[in-house]
């Protein structure tokens, strides 16, 4: 791969990470479409803690109490309701973490996070 290559490569990454909030409320409004009312959204990790470097991905905490057993169906419709309906792009770097409020507690006592409004 030739350096030019790599450069546009950076630079999308770049454009990507920088619309993290964007990208977090689309997740949450798909997430709330799905999951119902109470759903909480949060973007966690290094993104929210100001640390993004061209590895990093937008990292989704998702806190809901009634949850399906398949989370891997989840995690599919999920993002699949937020590229369709809420304009998310398809190569965007999301990883969501879905998990009840218990579990949730680890997630956020651990390091800054942001809350994302889920209207």
């Amino acid at each position: 791969m030739g350096w030019w290559r790599l450069s546009s490569w950076v630079r999308i990454r770049f454009e990507h990470l920088r619309r993290w909030r964007e990208y977090a409320e689309s997740v949450a409004r798909a997430a709330k479409d799905i999951l119902g009312e109470d759903v909480e959204v949060y973007v966690v990790g290094g993104v929210a803690e100001g640390r993004t470097t061209v590895l990093s991905d937008i990292d989704i905490l998702i806190v809901a109490d009634m949850l399906p057993r398949d989370k891997k169906r989840l995690y599919g419709d999920i993002l699949g309701r937020a590229i369709d309906v809420y304009g998310l792009p398809w190569d965007a770097p999301v990883e969501l973490h879905i998990t009840d409020k218990k579990k949730a507690e680890e997630y956020l006592k651990g390091g800054k996070h942001v809350k994302i409004d889920t209207k």
